[in-house]
């Protein structure tokens, strides 16, 4: 997810798209499952949308929504609804026209006033960006919320996510703001003049490229991909009033981090781009409070490379979550952590059934996971796609 034109264009893998802190990186034997089922849900075909970067969202109504950065009637972009016994009946619900918004990359998000929320990359007024509402209960009325100008951010990449009382979004801008480095904001669900939490100078990281996380203890928690110390990125803890405070990337622990953050244990777990062992990506972790990241896994290609997928806590108790790329095809892959430490790679995408996920899979009621291809599959267009471990 670096910028526009990076993050539109097909060949841009991805700009587009427990106890106590570990001392020292953990050893961790690498796995390979026998095989898995995945089933292709959707083909996009262009007219239906292209180029899913976004996970899908599993609705109040128990229908998935979601958006593609391509495609549609205008080839900007859509927003769809998957409903159905196996969810393979798609509707559009928007085609974004540059008007009102270009290529969403964002995940939607439903808000306590159960609307649907969303982000556009491009487009709107200034072409950096726009937020959105999708009126209940159909969800084909687009209300535009704001146009960013830069002065208040650009180009918001990341899901926005509700704050502690639900009245209000908060998200972030991957450029724009004083610094042009990306800002963190919040914005009434009735839209209005966004409120500036954090503008990002470098120092405490540039260019952050994935939603926030609330965590237990009241504060805000999230990546930037660029910045820092040794501009490797970082991760952050914010408060509400928007105090900022930064912990780096080394390299060796992880770098260029494209991934929200998930609480699990009082810790805060992320993957990265780039970095660790083999600089094909890592895994790792830091307490709730903050703190530096601690490698927990090291991509290498065989079992995954590239991820800008959050991980995803099944209902196992272990992580699941995707690479762009590597695995037997380097086309992308599926894995698991489990909290012992233990990396297996569970799936490796053949381009036939989709390549190059970059979401964050979904767990729903059936035990599977739901998730997006933004490359590849029967039109070349990308992917939904069921998988069961």
């Amino acid at each position: 997810m670096k910028l526009c034109k990076q993050r539109q264009s097909k060949n841009s893998v991805l700009i587009l798209t427990s106890l106590a802190v570990l001392a020292s990186p953990l050893v961790l034997p690498l796995q390979q499952a026998s095989a898995q089922t995945l089933t292709t849900v959707v083909n996009f075909n262009g007219t239906n949308g292209a180029a899913p970067r976004a996970g899908v969202l599993a609705g109040k109504d128990g229908n998935l929504y979601g958006t593609t950065s391509e495609g549609g009637s205008q080839n900007r972009g859509t927003a769809f609804k998957l409903t159905g016994s196996n969810f393979s009946t798609l509707t559009t619900l928007v085609n974004f026209t540059g008007t009102n918004g270009t290529n969403p990359v964002a995940r939607l998000f439903q808000a306590s006033d159960d609307n649907l929320y969303g982000a556009t990359f491009t487009g709107g007024t200034n072409n950096l960006g726009t937020l959105f509402k999708l009126q209940k209960p159909t969800f084909t009325n687009l209300t535009t919320l704001l146009n960013f100008n830069g002065t208040n951010g650009a180009n918001p990449a990341g899901r926005l996510i509700s704050d502690s009382d639900g009245k209000n979004l908060v998200g972030i801008t991957s450029a724009g703001g004083v610094n042009s480095r990306g800002t963190v904001f919040r914005i009434p669900l009735t839209g209005g003049v966004p409120t500036i939490l954090v503008n990002f100078n470098g120092t405490n990281g540039a260019t952050p490229l994935a939603r926030l996380q609330l965590g237990s203890d009241g504060n805000y928690y999230g990546s930037a991909s660029a910045g820092g110390a040794t501009n490797n990125g970082v991760v952050y803890k914010l408060t509400p009033a928007g105090a900022i405070t930064s912990y780096n990337f080394s390299g060796a622990n992880g770098r260029n981090p494209r991934s929200a953050l998930i609480e699990s244990d009082k810790f805060l777990y992320g993957t990265s781009f780039l970095g660790g062992a083999s600089n094909r990506g890592a895994i790792f972790r830091f307490p709730l409070g903050g703190g530096t990241p601690v490698l927990v896994a090291s991509f290498n290609g065989s079992n995954g490379a590239n991820p800008t997928a959050a991980l995803t806590k099944g209902r196992d108790g272990n992580f699941y979550g995707t690479t762009s790329t590597g695995g037997a095809n380097n086309k992308g892959g599926i894995y698991r952590l489990t909290p012992e430490g233990t990396l297996t790679l569970l799936f490796s995408f053949s381009g036939t059934n989709g390549a190059t996920p970059e979401s964050t899979l979904i767990q729903l009621a059936d035990g599977a996971f739901y998730g997006t291809t933004s490359a590849e599959g029967a039109s070349g267009r990308g992917t939904v796609f069921k998988f069961t471990p």
